[in-house]
């Protein structure tokens, strides 16, 4: 049985436009691998400031498919304004068959950055225990995405898959300050009105890792990715692409069938990832590789790239 402690939060009141509005009045929402929510695609945003370029996303209609949600508070005791999704593997829980969103803790506590961060519990849910049209609803809301000392990997798929430009949106992979064509992000057209599940997924080798968010469309069931050139913001819903024209479905098998043995562990991840999940085209497997590179959080390395070669990662992946 699911948990929802405080019901819905309203819609919030923030303009959300592209470049502008009071983007600070809505509320915001944090997430970690491994687990979902669900809402509908609204509009984009852009911030500038000290700590670098942001692209934000206004949903609407906001729901948990699965994982905690938490309140973070202040020193007041009182919710500030951003909300935290956990999966349930970061919960002080046991992670078996009895596992229900009963057993979500009412208050966590979180070392991040040097500082400690207090939460109370939202709601929780189980997704494979409870009835698949009945995700918790939770409101309105923004979700940022950035980076530290550079753009994430998770930042710069998602400007390129959610934003008119498409590929073009990034400015410079590297620059956390510079990597955001900020006066052109505007959500695809196709995408506007689009309800989606969104999570990210974590490829987990032997000593390696590394994750990648997914958005699936909650009608069509397929996922949505970058579209080619011009195409982006063409697409029809019910044409959740990785080409900019033709419908996909992730893969249900595990997708590590004959990845050759002698490849770096990161990559073997990569190639496996890239077959479960359907990526496929030269350009697009480029663009992932150096965007997951370039990430610190990831395992996958440059070197580990150049020393097997692009066109042989391809290769591996359309065998």
């Amino acid at each position: 049985m699911a948990f929802n402690k405080y019901n819905n939060y309203g819609s919030g009141n923030g303009d959300s436009s592209s470049s502008g509005g009071d983007y600070e009045k809505d509320l915001s929402l944090k997430w970690k691998p491994h687990a979902t929510f669900r809402g509908v695609l609204d509009r984009l945003n852009s911030a500038d400031n000290q700590w670098g370029q942001s692209l934000g996303i206004k949903f609407t209609d906001g729901r948990l498919v699965d994982g905690v949600l938490m309140d973070r508070v202040g020193s007041d005791g009182e919710p500030d304004g951003t909300i935290k999704l956990f999966d349930w593997e970061s919960m002080p829980v046991i992670l078996d068959d009895s596992l229900s969103a009963e057993d979500a803790p009412e208050i966590y506590t979180e070392e991040f950055g040097g500082k400690t961060y207090r939460y109370q519990l939202n709601s929780a849910r189980v997704e494979e225990t409870e009835d698949p049209a009945e995700p918790i609803p939770f409101g309105d809301f923004m979700m940022w995405e950035s980076g530290a000392t550079a753009p994430s990997a998770s930042s710069k798929t998602l400007a390129q898959t959610l934003t008119t430009k498409g590929r073009d949106i990034i400015v410079d992979r590297d620059d956390v300050n510079n990597w955001l064509d900020v006066d052109n992000v505007e959500l695809r057209e196709d995408l506007i009105g689009r309800e989606v599940d969104v999570f990210k997924v974590t490829m987990q080798g032997d000593k390696h890792d590394f994750h990648r968010p997914i958005l699936v469309d909650v009608v069509t069931e397929t996922e949505i990715n970058i579209a080619n050139g011009s195409s982006a913001g063409s697409s029809s819903p019910e044409q959740a692409t990785t080409d900019g024209g033709s419908a996909v479905e992730a893969v249900e098998d595990d997708g590590d069938d004959d990845v050759p043995g002698d490849l770096p562990a990161p990559v073997a991840d990569f190639v496996d990832f890239c077959r479960k999940y359907n990526l496929t085209g030269e350009e697009q497997i480029f663009d992932t590789l150096e965007d997951l590179a370039s990430d610190e959080d990831n395992s996958l390395t440059d070197e580990m790239i150049e020393s097997v070669g692009r066109d042989e990662i391809v290769a591996a992946i359309e065998e």
